[in-house]
Parts: C-alpha cells; structure tokens; sequence
C-alpha cells in the first residue's frame, strides 16, 4: 500500500486533511458529525465531488445512508446495487463508468437530477473483522479513479472503520447507561411498592419472594390485613421490564385502595380488571391471584386470573390439592361478573403455595422444566418448616437444578402456613413446673406473640397445674398443655384427664376489699386469672372424665394482668 500511495504526490493540504480525520478519530464525536468529516475528507483527499457513507443494519441486513451529499437518507437491502456488492464481497469495487456497469442503481440520480460518471465505493471493516459499512466516492473532478486513489481511499476507509464502529459502541454504551438508570429508577419504584414487612396474622406464618430475571421484573406480590382479614395478592404480567413492572404495579396499588375503600373480593377484582381491560395494550394482560385470609374461621376465599397452579398442601393428609384458575387473566377482557370463588379450610400445619410461573418453567441445559413434582416434593419434605425456610429451599432447589443455565422468568412467590399448636405433656408433680415455665418461654417465642402477656400467662399456667396436681389425686395421666398464637395475643388449654370435674368459671368472685380474716379460704389464684384473661372457658366429657380449661390472652388483658400481679396480693397457691 505504501508504494503504490508513493507513486503520487500528495500536497500539503491533502496530507493535513488525511493527518486531520486520524487525529479526529479519538475524539468524542456523535455519529452524524463522524459520518460528515468521514465524507469531507473523502472528498477532499480523492478530488471527488460527492461521497456517501452506508452504514449496515445487521439486525435487518441493509444498508443505511444517513449521510451523503445532497441526498436524504435511504434504506436499501444489503445486496442491492454497488453498495450491496462491495458489502457481500468487501472488496473495493472502481467502476470508471457506472452506467455501463449493470450492478449501478440509479434510482438516486433519478431522485436528484444528478449524473453520476464514476465511482470508487469501499468497505468499511473495523480492526476484528465486522463489517460496519460501505464508503462511495462519486465523480473524479479530472477524470476517473485509479489504482493510487483506491490505495488512499483503503487506508482512509480503515481508519474510520474503526472509529465508526467505536462511535456506534460508545452511543450504545451511552444509552445502555440510561437504560440502566431507567431500569434503576423501574427498579425503587416497584421494590417500593412491596410490604416492607408482613402483617401479623395469629397462628398464620406469611413468607413472600420476589426474584426478578432482569433488574425490574413483571412479577408483584402483597400482603396486606383489613378489617382483621388477610389479603393475599401474587401478580404475573406478560413480559418482565420496565412496561410489566408498571402494569402490574398500577394492579397492585388498585386492588389495595379498593379493598382498603371496603370492597369485597369480587368487586375488586372485576373493577381492577375492567381498568386494566381499558389501559393495557390488548397484547398485554396480568395473570393475579387475589385472596382473602380469614384467621378466625381459618379459610380462604380466592379467585385466581389465569394464574395457577394454586397448591394446597393437606397436613392430614399428606397430599396436595391443586386448584386452577377461576377467571381470565386481570387485562385480557372485561368482565360483568364472576363465578364463585375458590374456597378452601386451612388446618393445623396446611400450606397454601402461590408460586409464578418462574418457578415451575426454570430449564436446566437440556431444556428440561423444574415442574410440579420437584416443587411439592421439596414442600414435602420441609413441610413443618417456616415459610421463609422453605422458599429459601424452593430457590436453592431451582438453583441446583438450573446448573448455571440462566433465569428464564421472574421468581415470586407468597406462601401461607396455618401453625400448629406447641403442645407438651407434664408429669402430674410439683416437680414438673420449672419444665413448664420453660414450655411457655419456648412457645411464645415459636408463635411470636407479645412478651408482655408472659407475666398473666404464667400464673395461671403454674396455678391451674397445681390444683389439677392438688386434686386430682386418683388420676395417673399426663397434663396436658398447648398453646395459639390468636389475634393480638394466645390461647391457652390445659387438658386433665381421669378426674372428677372442676369448673373455674362457676367458683364465685373473691371479695378482696374485704378483711383477710372474713374471706373464704382459697379461690383467689382462680380470682386473679379470671380478672386477668380476656376469657376462660370450661368443658368436661362426662364419658372419659377430660377436663378441658381454655384461656384467651391479648394485649388489652396485659395491661391488667401487671396491675394485679402488682398490688401487693398474697400468694395465690391456696
């Protein structure tokens, strides 16, 4: 290349020119302003008249001309014209006369009114081999090309090969950054949205997940307490970025201001719907599960818009009960009404599993799902731990299996397990009652429930299992003791059996205001636990001689419990 540029001679101002694009090719150019010095110095350096630059489009294999002397930018596929065939070939292509050459289009002069005599057109292939254009060089003003212009033309197209290409990374990279801080944005906007921490349910442990494949996902979770109810909410839009993450975002604070404004499920359910029916493009909907959670009565009412499958684990029975979808996915249509909801009884250690589709369509690498079985099989056989625990498990679980194959969809997931009483037997001794003050201690700490109920709850933990020892004297059985988490407080049952009947709630009221030496003896251990409780209740089957006392305790019977222990009374094991 050096001797044949050596045959010509090179003035001053063609050699700055050449000297001035190389040095330009480091700086911060946007590409319009590359492509216009690109072709200036074409021009300048060849003596040509006019010059155009076209740049390839791999995603659709053209060429694009964005910049050229006098002409608007064109489209055109890569095969087409002289263009086209220096792409295919990359190879300089001198074609002295173009209306003689058959490969020439000349569309453009058509367009413009102007003759194109010859032309000299160039790829332009950067420094590993990727084709990032073509260059043309249109009419020679003293003649035609020669072998000394395609030499400088080559050494020129190289040079901006590479500085195109690195301009076209560097405004990808430009707004890959915003892109990335768009996401950021997506991103606090939706993690805000979700519960910072979950509401406390009595006798209910709520674990949630969310996991999103890319830095926003199209996935959504809540859990929110009304009017003493639980509202469960697991959304799936379509897609998962910037557009999902927002639908399903508008869908979630729409429900919780409906049920928030009094509505019942279905009422919400279709209005939510029936908005997002009018907002969403009618491509896009939102697979959503919506539920209520009645901790008192232990049910839960749903209905699921095209998400499923909705797992039910049976403690009892050691089986799952799978539950499909009762409507169309939230967005796909409007609705007038709904069906009956799907209604299912939680007991003692049942599991209700919402899970997306992420999880049971996670592929290993030869495309095999992660599926039902393996995800009821891990539940299985963590099913008395905690939700967190065993949606830990769910991820890890997946994790292995994938083996590095990466995440296909959006990971979230709401999980309700109905805890089980923490029961214990004692030994009918007196012997056994540090035993059962530890028993109480390691309760209220499983269920969670409020420390400060501790002081009421063991005193009549201690007094009630001494007289059932005192008294029940023929019995050789355990006592038994079991303790619920319920609504802003615990339950308490103490089971004696093989014994004679002992109500508490029947004895009569201790006079404390009158002189010690005018009351009855005993009855006052019964007194303070009656005052202190929210409740007791008494049963006895007469057929197997089981005494049963039940205890409720809640924050409202705290602040009473410290007050009686407090004013100086005696001691209450009478």
């Amino acid at each position: 290349m050096e001797a044949r540029a050596s045959r010509r001679h090179l003035d001053a101002y063609d050699l700055e020119a050449i000297l001035g694009v190389t040095q330009k090719l480091a700086a911060p150019f946007d590409l319009s302003t590359m492509l216009t010095e690109v072709v200036a110095a074409a021009k300048q350096v060849l003596d040509a008249e006019r010059g155009s630059v076209w740049l390839y489009d791999a995603d659709v294999d053209e060429l694009v001309m964005e910049v050229a002397t006098g002409i608007a930018p064109v489209r055109m596929p890569s095969g087409t014209g002289l263009a086209g065939a220096c792409a295919r070939s990359r190879a300089i292509i001198n074609v002295p006369d173009c209306y003689a050459d058959p490969r020439f289009d000349a569309r453009v002069d058509r367009a413009t009114g102007y003759r194109t005599r010859c032309m000299l057109t160039l790829p332009l292939v950067d420094h590993n081999g990727v084709l990032v254009g073509v260059m043309q060089v249109l009419n020679k003003r003293d003649g035609a090309f020669d072998a000394d212009d395609e030499a400088l033309a080559a050494a020129l197209a190289a040079q901006c090969a590479v500085a195109l290409q690195r301009v076209r990374m560097t405004g990808a990279l430009i707004e890959g950054e915003k892109m990335r801080q768009a996401l950021e944005m997506a991103r606090e906007v939706q993690m805000s949205t979700l519960p910072s921490a979950m509401p406390t349910l009595a006798g209910y442990d709520i674990g949630t997940a969310f996991r999103p494949a890319e830095l926003t996902g199209g996935d959504t979770y809540d859990v929110s307490r009304v009017d003493g109810d639980g509202v469960l909410v697991l959304g799936d839009a379509t897609g998962h970025g910037i557009a999902p993450a927002l639908s399903v975002t508008q869908m979630q604070a729409m429900l919780r201001l409906a049920f928030a404004m009094g509505a019942d499920l279905a009422t919400a359910f279709i209005h939510v719907n029936n908005r997002l029916a009018d907002t969403l493009a009618d491509d896009r909907f939102i697979t959503a599960f919506v539920g209520i959670l009645d901790p008192v009565e232990h049910r839960v009412r749903f209905h699921s818009g095209g998400q499923g499958p909705i797992l039910h684990y049976v403690a009892a029975r050691d089986t799952f009960v799978r539950h499909g979808p009762t409507s169309f996915p939230l967005g796909a249509m409007p609705l007038a009404a709904l069906p009956a909801p799907t209604e299912l009884a939680l007991a003692p250690g049942d599991l209700l599993l919402v899970l997306s589709d992420g999880f049971y369509e996670q592929t290993d690498a030869e495309e095999t799902c992660f599926g039902e079985e393996r995800v009821c099989a891990i539940v299985r056989d963590l099913r008395t731990a905690t939700s967190a625990t065993l949606i830990d498990a769910l991820l890890r679980g997946i994790d292995a299996f994938a083996a590095g194959a990466g995440q296909q969809d959006d990971m979230t997931a709401v999980v309700v397990r109905r805890e089980t009483p923490v029961e214990a037997r004692f030994a009918r001794t007196f012997d056994a009652i540090p035993a059962l003050v530890a028993f109480a201690e390691d309760a209220f700490a499983r269920l969670r429930i409020d420390p400060s109920l501790r002081t009421a709850v063991d005193l009549a933990l201690e007094e009630l299992f001494t007289n059932m020892v005192k008294y029940g004297r023929g019995s050789r059985a355990d006592i038994a003791i079991a303790m619920a988490a319920i609504d802003g407080g615990v339950e308490v049952a103490l089971v004696d059996r093989d014994v004679e009947p002992f109500d508490p709630t029947s004895r009569p009221p201790v006079d404390v205001e009158a002189p010690i030496e005018s009351r009855e003896p005993g009855g006052l251990g019964v007194h303070l636990i009656r005052r202190m409780a929210d409740s007791v209740e008494y049963e006895y089957n007469t057929v197997s001689r089981e005494s049963r006392i039940t205890l409720r305790y809640t924050r409202r019977g705290s602040a009473a419990a410290v007050a009686a222990v407090g004013d100086g009374s005696p001691d209450v094991h009478d």
